[in-house]
């Protein structure tokens, strides 16, 4: 029931809260909105439960008793945080918590709406292909074996894999859905809020609501919510980082507390063990803390040590998944270097406006609609025709640049810059409220233009997963999984079929393994999927090539006639009408696929 995934989640991110909650008050650390409170605390209590789960993972002990007793373990500190440290409860009432303006209650609403629409999408199954292919199958193999090991079957096998943490412990405690919301929509309204905690800290909580809705509001961020990608949980952190990192650096010298510093490197280690693209934003703050110092004069050497040693110490985990990838390839794990589209003077434009207007950079996976909307190219570089500037403006606008110009040279994709994009949404937000505070028809029209194509941009993805995937049954349990991926695999060409998984799942022995040509996409099978594409060429005799699928623990064998025409496949061993004569067993043919077993 999705009420239970609920109840689950919610237990779960209760209990990361008081853990959170218990070491801010330890620290005697003391914030002045009561929004960075709540995200600093859960934060950091999510930062200790994927800690907890390396350590588990590492040992081999993940296990659905390991999941509760963290989860109670980590209850238990919560409750004594309370009785060390008890709350003080202001009497409030809800009105007084809302904005006071009409138009910061639709925009308000607007955030909240699309939350609804999101967490819609993470109660159902996901379809995404790079989840199906390696973040959500390496989650749930984890789990299933208990520990973190090398799964060579999946492309995100070398890729750091804290956020695949998360996902193991709703595995753990549940299944599936629970592991999508919890790496998923609560990571994404964690990002939001850090963001609007950011906002409150450096401008207005006005400036705060326009850049949130419209980081928010994205096709990158709203594609991402229908998948169990790791890229919504790393910017939750990166965010957090650069919010408590701003608690430091936009701070008078005699107020400045170098324990911010510490809780920075914490969280750049938990987003560095969950995307390598962290480095880059560590060595921009690293470069801060530099010119902070310096714009200081005269700072005793000591306060330097301290700064630098209180970021390096806590960020030192991070590596964990730097040294696992050397041992197990030798290498220091995904640069995303041949991933770059554009290249040249020109191609940067270029990129940037693809990024905008259709999706990812003219690359080998195209735009498929993930883009950040024109609102960037249309209103951030108004910027420059403003008067009296907030110097604040200047610092996140030079990280934002530095960000998407790193970007252009590694990987282009909205995805692996989404905490510029976000600080980059406050300028845009910090723009739109110039505006109204010198014409307030005009700011009110500007944001009335904003809501309209945030809805228009919305109702194609919302067509996409809520009528050509028909989701909210599923997500309700109105439907089956059985007449959810009846209904919706039809669209897929390249996924299994029904039948094929449901064939998967019946057969006998555990210890089963497919092999198919190009294979992807293969974790409904719930077998590990391995691909074999070699031909006569590679191989001449055909019992050598046989012996090799042994040689890996091969049973069975999946042929998916779409894929094999799409990858060009066509003169396989596997795809070969003589090989399956005489090496295979035919167990089931539908829609073009066909299962095998190996003879």
């Amino acid at each position: 029931m999705f009420i239970l995934d609920l109840f689950i989640t919610f237990a779960v991110i209760v209990s990361a809260w008081a853990t959170g909650r218990l070491i801010i008050n330890t620290l005697s650390m003391r914030t002045e909105s009561r929004v960075i409170n709540f995200v600093l605390s859960i934060g950091l209590g999510v930062g200790v439960l994927i800690y907890i789960q390396m350590i588990c993972g590492f040992t081999g002990s993940f296990s659905t008793l390991q999941g509760w007793l963290t989860v109670v373990c980590m209850s238990i500190l919560g409750i004594l945080g309370f009785v060390l440290h008890k709350p003080v409860f202001k009497d409030q009432r809800v009105s007084q918590l809302l904005p006071s303006s009409v138009l910061d209650k639709l925009i308000l609403l607007g955030i909240g709406i699309l939350s609804i629409l999101y967490l819609l999408v993470a109660l159902a199954p996901t379809l995404d292909g790079d989840s199906l292919a390696g973040y959500l199958l390496v989650a749930r193999d984890f789990a299933k074996q208990g520990r973190v090991f090398s799964a060579t079957y999946a492309y995100t096998n070398l890729f750091p894999a804290n956020g695949q943490l998360i996902a193991v412990l709703g595995f753990s405690l549940k299944g599936q859905i629970v592991a999508q919301l919890l790496t998923v929509w609560v990571m994404g309204v964690l990002a939001a809020l850090g963001l609007y905690s950011i906002g409150t800290k450096l401008f207005t909580s006005r400036i705060s609501l326009i850049g949130v809705f419209i980081w928010y509001s994205m096709a990158s961020v709203a594609v991402l919510s229908a998948s169990v990608k790791v890229d919504l949980a790393w910017a939750a952190f990166e965010i957090i980082s650069i919010m408590t990192f701003s608690q430091w650096y936009f701070t008078r010298r005699n107020q400045r507390d170098w324990r911010w510093l510490i809780i920075t490197g914490f969280f750049l280690g938990v987003a560095f063990g969950t995307k390598h693209a962290t480095a880059f934003t560590a060595i921009m703050l690293a470069i801060a803390v530099v010119y902070r110092l310096y714009s200081d004069k005269n700072v005793p050497l000591k306060t330097w040590l301290v700064s630098f040693s209180s970021i390096i110490v806590l960020a030192l985990p991070g590596l964990v998944w730097v040294v696992r990838s050397v041992v197990i390839d030798s290498s220091l794990g995904f640069s995303g270097l041949g991933l770059a589209g554009e290249s040249g003077f020109y191609g940067f434009f270029i990129y940037v406006w693809d990024m905008s207007m259709l999706g990812n950079s003219n690359s080998i996976e195209g735009p498929n609609g993930k883009s950040i909307g024109p609102i960037f190219l249309s209103i951030l570089p108004c910027v420059i025709l403003l008067r009296n500037i907030d110097t604040k403006i200047w610092h996140i606008n030079l990280y934002g640049l530095v960000v998407l110009l790193i970007s252009f040279f590694v990987v282009q994709r909205a995805r692996h810059i989404l905490p510029a994009l976000g600080l980059m949404s406050l300028t845009v937000g910090y723009v739109i409220n110039r505006l109204s505070i010198s014409s307030p028809r005009l700011g009110f029209f500007i944001i009335i233009l904003l809501l309209l194509a945030s809805s228009v941009a919305t109702a194609t993805w919302t067509h996409i997963n809520f009528v050509s995937i028909e989701t909210v049954q599923r997500s309700l349990n109105i439907i089956d999984d059985r007449e959810y991926f009846t209904r919706n695999l039809g669209n897929f060409s390249r996924y299994p079929s029904w039948e094929i998984i449901r064939a998967s799942n019946d057969l006998t022995n555990e210890e089963s393994v497919i092999a198919s040509p190009g294979a992807s996409n293969g974790f409904y099978l719930n077998r590990p999927l391995l691909s074999f594409a070699q031909t006569p060429h590679d191989l001449s005799n055909a019992n050598d090539f046989v012996a090799l699928l042994q040689q890996n623990g091969v049973t069975h064998v999946y042929i998916n006639d779409f894929v094999v025409n799409e990858r060009g496949h066509e003169f396989a061993w596997l795809t070969s009408k003589g090989f399956q004569n005489e090496f295979l067993l035919k167990l089931i043919c539908s829609n073009d696929q066909c299962l095998y077993e190996l003879r």
